[in-house]
């Protein structure tokens, strides 16, 4: 009896412990989002190689809170003091060990707060990803540890956008923003209710990383339809609407080419580096009087 009664103790007790093994075992749940704030809307994204001005002298001109270059890199001795470096892993290419560990070391030198996501892999001639691609690596740029943006479709409402968030939301991955390109006409309400869409969608905060006025179908100049005095209206009319959405936090002009058939009215900057009136508008808009070499 007294036998029996050990046996019985023994099994309970690995019972037990198998129970609080099993209890104790690691099962990996959903990211949180970084919780964070940002200061000053307005924005400024000039390439590295642009042919119009400096992308520093551009960024400065605009008078801009925050810049991004599309990399990764920029040279400490030209970026603007008192304006914000956001680093992006433009495609798969860029998301390296080493890379990583850059922008880490970035934010260790307080040269960066924010990480930007894929840019517009929906199209074949950007990044060019499927989801699939972007969900494999996207691990990766989580562990930075940064307050990570979505990628950035050529439109916030294709497939390619929803796709990727419904997955990271059912994979339990991170994301802490979304970033949208608009290019669009000259109606500042449509454009506001797209960003209340996307919002209402994934109630995530918006950083519009590219935006302007376009003529998709201009193949020279003078088939533009948005002279530059329309679109410094469009402008002067929905940056208050952007400044006033409390989901939008960021957003940067699209400075177009003064050459381009179909950009050519929305540009900030002509042709010898000098600010437009559009440019000048922008500039003054909420500046950073704090930017300087």
């Amino acid at each position: 009896m007294k036998k029996n009664n050990i046996m019985l103790q023994l099994i309970i007790a690995a019972f037990l412990l198998g129970a609080c093994a099993k209890s104790n075992e690691y099962k990996p749940a959903a990211t949180p989002v970084i919780n964070y704030v940002v200061q000053g809307k307005k924005g400024a994204d000039f390439s590295t190689n642009t042919k119009t001005g400096t992308w520093w002298g551009n960024t400065i001109n605009v008078q801009a809170h925050w810049f991004y270059t599309w990399g990764l890199n920029v040279p400490v001795e030209l970026a603007p003091q008192n304006c914000e470096y956001v680093p992006m892993f433009w495609g798969a290419s860029s998301v390296t060990d080493a890379n990583i560990t850059y922008v880490q070391q970035l934010h260790a030198q307080g040269r960066a707060n924010y990480v930007l996501g894929f840019n517009e892999p929906d199209l074949p001639d950007q990044s060019n990803m499927t989801v699939s691609q972007a969900l494999s690596l996207w691990p990766k740029l989580e562990s930075i540890g940064l307050p990570l943006g979505s990628p950035a479709a050529s439109w916030p409402t294709r497939q390619w956008i929803y796709d990727f968030m419904d997955s990271c939301k059912a994979q339990g991955r991170r994301v802490d923003f979304i970033c949208v390109h608009m290019y669009v006409g000259t109606d500042e309400n449509a454009f506001v209710q797209t960003l209340q869409d996307l919002y209402n969608k994934y109630k995530l905060p918006i950083w519009i990383t590219e935006f302007a006025t376009v003529a998709n179908n201009a193949t020279k100049m003078s088939d533009n339809p948005f002279s530059p005095a329309m679109v410094l209206g469009f402008m002067q009319r929905l940056l208050p609407k952007l400044e006033a959405l409390s989901f939008v936090q960021r957003y940067s002009w699209f400075s177009g080419s003064p050459t381009s058939a179909r950009l050519w009215s929305s540009a900030l900057v002509d042709g010898y580096g000098n600010l437009t009136d559009l440019g000048k508008w922008y500039s003054n808009y909420n500046p950073n009087t704090q930017i300087k070499r």
